[in-house]
């Protein structure tokens, strides 16, 4: 049994059951429409990181060959950030940030660097192909997290400069 890897499962577990009640208790206080569809979809997300940790631990506790077959895991057919993008353009007329929403975001931001950051120490170390896949998909994750969060900041900041440059790409 890997007790190293054990223990890293066992930290990021952690993290992301933290990530998860706290999107959640957003959810539950957001009076922001974009914000909740936002929150509510990072809170899910976390969720599907748990079960996948889970499943990782019971395997290597089992003694078996852990192997994640990602094609049966859920799966979005856009990014967060993408999501994200969509929806304010529907909902452009309707959204009036408040400031828990902010704090919220900045929290999220908080939580999603220190993923990241957890997970690249981690691959540095990491040496079995099974494990360095792993990890390399849930920065992925992570990042697109961090960047729907940045998205949803600079949103809240100024809607009307967003919409012009979500619109409206500038050319270097």
């Amino acid at each position: 049994m890997n007790q190293a890897l054990l223990n890293i499962l066992e930290i990021a577990l952690t993290m992301e059951e933290k990530g998860y009640s706290f999107y959640n208790k957003v959810v539950n206080t957001t009076k922001n429409p974009l914000g909740r569809a936002m929150f509510s979809r990072l809170r899910d997300d976390e969720l599907v990181h748990m079960e996948r940790i889970k499943t990782i631990i019971a395997g290597i506790q089992g003694g078996s060959e852990w192997k994640i077959n990602y094609d049966l895991l859920p799966s979005r057919g856009q990014s967060t950030a993408e999501m994200f993008r969509e929806l304010a353009r529907s909902h452009a007329q309707e959204l009036t940030p408040d400031a828990d929403d902010v704090e919220a975001i900045n929290v999220g931001l908080d939580f999603e660097a220190k993923a990241v950051t957890f997970y690249e120490e981690h691959l540095k170390d990491a040496q079995d192909p099974l494990e360095q896949e792993f990890i390399r998909k849930m920065i992925v994750e992570e990042k697109d997290h961090h960047d729907t969060c940045l998205e949803l900041k600079r949103f809240y900041a100024d809607p009307a400069a967003f919409f012009v440059e979500l619109e409206h790409p500038h050319m270097d």
